[in-house]
């Protein structure tokens, strides 16, 4: 755990060499675990003003031991920020797979997936990058494709991955207006060409995503916006189910091919995204934090809370160390029927309610809460005072990101695709639950869980069951400059982690261990 941009993905790579190189039997499956990063990088990371290589999701390793030898592994992900797709804010990039293709696709497979210059891209910005960027990003598109390979992609399943993901880029581009005959929406006649190249065909495979009623009809019944975001959904959704494939066969590739009933020994890292504070914080941001605020609760328990409840069931004469509790911000967040979470999921029931209902009723329900402040002014939001700080959330978006729904048009849209890849793998009637139905509050630990997924049950018994270590990565710098350490940028995360009173319970504590047969041999 640690700030974004403190290297816990890179410590995580660290680690998963150093647990490869200890195996000492050089086997093509670890070689097949270490290989796979440069595709869920390109995928699942992006630039942010906090860090150029930032994890947009979460993700868990498990790896499994017989006698010392792995056998197999497998991946779990949580909470792609799929929003980021259609949108970045000022100093920040889409995923780091847009800019890859772009660099590194042949000019005649340009045309073929219909992609044109970069800066004519409204996802992506209209940013691209100076040559000696652009020939790094041409070098990454050669390690991704290396890396479809291995995984076992087939030809034509990564010529469907493309096409898909340059017509995301492509819709993205397609915009509305009032249709003056009738009163409705239309597709605008400028953005024609966008919707025939999102609609991408050529000889190998045919794709569409785009909303069947916008080919049927000239004209939408819809106002223009409700179009835009039935078009970002559609981006959205085409997004996730890329990665989302990705790691299916990824999973498929590092299967272990043992005896069922052989028991493996395992180790499992969780390698989430960083705590986030930015210019203009939003629903990512909130549910990002949430994570560590679990995590550095967690933390506390097993430090803390078990380690002196240990020494005083011994007798040990020992003076209390006490510790900064974040208990108060996650009964907050997370108390029922009435904290942060519960009252967002309640306002989303409401057909009628909005971002402004959303914020009254927590201006009125926290107030006098020392971890919650109201927004000043006119501005639409509010602030928590998390154990690493205060961050200002901007509350619009909030509900229609919690509902995450997507139309009943786009629905069918998806499961009549020529494309396999596009169709769900399960398509089910059931209104799906909202994100913050999805996150799962168990002694101290959050885990994202997006449906049809690793099992959480099974997670939390295993992360419980566990002996935990935890990993603290500390960001030396906010500049993101190489050899600076900067004194006061660390000592705030030493004192906000925890790390102070960590050092303190081990320098004082009772760090050996031994079993009373050993210390009886001894």
């Amino acid at each position: 755990s640690g700030e974004s941009g403190a290297g816990k993905t890179e410590s995580t790579k660290l680690l998963l060499q150093h647990i490869m190189s200890l195996c000492k039997s050089n086997s093509q499956l670890e070689q097949q675990i270490l290989q796979v990063n440069p595709l869920l990088e390109a995928f699942g990371n992006a630039q942010t003003v906090m860090n150029d290589n930032s994890s947009r999701f979460g993700k868990y390793i498990q790896l499994r031991f017989q006698k010392n030898t792995v056998q197999g592994a497998k991946l779990s992900e949580y909470l792609l920020e799929k929003s980021r797709v259609v949108q970045q804010d000022t100093g920040e990039r889409n995923f780091h797979i847009f800019y890859y293709m772009f660099a590194g696709l042949s000019s005649e497979q340009k045309e073929m997936y219909g992609l044109l210059d970069p800066s004519l891209y409204r996802y992506i910005s209209g940013r691209f990058g100076t040559q000696e960027v652009a020939e790094h990003w041409k070098r990454k598109y050669r390690e991704v494709c290396n890396a479809l390979d291995m995984v076992g992609f087939q030809e034509q399943e990564q010529v469907d991955m493309q096409a898909i993901l340059a017509g995301v880029l492509s819709l993205g581009n397609v915009t509305f207006e009032p249709e003056e005959s009738n009163g409705s929406v239309k597709v605008s006649e400028a953005s024609q060409g966008w919707l025939k190249a999102a609609a991408v065909s050529h000889k190998k495979s045919s794709l569409c995503v785009v909303c069947p009623a916008l080919l049927r009809s000239p004209a939408v019944s819809c106002c223009c916006s409700l179009c835009a975001d039935a078009r970002d959904s559609i981006a959205k959704v085409a997004y996730g189910r890329v990665f989302g494939w990705i790691v299916c066969k990824i999973n498929e590739l590092l299967a272990e091919n043992v005896d069922p009933e052989v028991e493996l020994k395992e180790i499992g890292i969780l390698d989430i995204f960083g705590f986030e504070n930015f210019a203009v914080n939003r629903f990512e941001q909130l549910c990002i934090n949430l994570a560590n605020e679990q995590l550095q609760h967690f933390f506390n328990h097993h430090i803390f809370q078990l380690e002196q409840a240990a020494y005083k069931e011994e007798g040990l004469p020992w003076e209390t160390i006490t510790f900064n509790n974040n208990e108060p911000i996650l009964n907050l967040l997370l108390a029922k029927p009435l904290g942060l979470l519960s009252l967002l999921d309640e306002q989303s029931a409401f057909p009628q309610a909005t971002d402004k209902t959303f914020v009254d009723k927590l201006n009125s329900s926290f107030k006098g809460n020392s971890h919650f402040q109201t927004a000043r002014g006119r501005v639409l939001g509010f602030s928590i005072i998390h154990y690493a700080g205060k961050v200002q959330y901007a509350a619009r978006g909030f509900l229609e990101k919690n509902r995450d729904t997507v139309p009943a048009s786009v629905r069918g849209l998806f499961i009549n695709s020529v494309t396999p890849l596009l169709i769900p793998l399960h398509i089910h009637h059931e209104p799906r639950p909202t994100l913050a139905e999805l996150m799962l509050w168990l002694d101290g630990l959050l885990i994202f869980l997006c449906p049809c997924q690793h099992s959480l049950m099974v997670l939390m018994e295993r992360m419980y069951s566990a002996n935990p270590h935890f990993v603290r990565c500390i960001k030396p710098n906010s500049q993101k400059e190489p050899g600076v350490l900067d004194n006061q940028v660390v000592l705030l995360q030493l004192r906000y982690n925890g790390l102070l009173e960590t050092i303190r319970i081990r320098r004082d504590g009772f760090s050996w261990r031994p079993s009373f047969e050993e210390f009886a041999e001894r």
